[in-house]
């Protein structure tokens, strides 16, 4: 189907309407496909903007975990040396206060038993009290902070990216609603 269109001079040429349309249709396709490039350039950014973020936490995390791992190593020699330093001293004061303490249980109830009974249960307190001080001690060669800040890391991460997908998410819907 052809249609009499005037140009500037005001002659009339024939233009068909089909090329019309195919004109329309190619205008069409390169919005589309600019918008597409431009989204494409947006998430690129966002990615190099999260990659700079992770780089940045990286370092510091990687500062905390070599500062803390530092303190870790110096803390061992010292337990080591104060439990090594310490023992005899400690050993010989327990039993001297374990036998006065099981003479006295002795002497105020005349029944042997009752002085024996008296050291063992003092004997089995200390056990628990330098079980939790060993506990104490143990934990802290765990890096107990650095673990914390790469679970803290970790789970902003993942809300992250969770947003941007709920973010995505309704773009995606509207897009594909709008073509139809």
């Amino acid at each position: 189907m052809t249609e009499q269109r005037k140009d500037e001079s005001g002659a009339s040429k024939p233009r068909s309407i089909d090329s019309e349309e195919r004109v329309e249709q190619t205008a069409g396709e390169q919005a589309s496909e600019d918008v597409v490039t431009s989204r494409l350039a947006e998430e690129f950014h966002n990615a190099v903007a999260i990659g700079d973020g992770v780089m940045g936490y990286l370092k510091s995390y990687s500062e905390l975990l070599g500062l803390e791992l530092a303190l870790a190593l110096k803390s061992i020699p010292a337990l080591v040396g104060s439990w090594l330093l310490l023992l005899p001293a400690i050993l010989l004061t327990w039993l001297s206060l374990s036998a006065l303490v099981a003479w006295v249980g002795y002497s105020a109830s005349g029944i042997p038993v009752i002085g024996f009974l008296v050291l063992f249960v003092m004997q089995v307190l200390l056990l628990v009290a330098m079980w939790f001080s060993v506990k104490r001690y143990r934990r802290r060669l765990t890096l107990p902070e650095s673990r914390q800040q790469l679970k803290t890391f970790i789970q902003g991460v993942r809300n992250e990216f969770s947003e941007k997908s709920a973010a995505k998410k309704p773009e995606t819907e509207r897009s594909q609603e709008s073509p139809q």
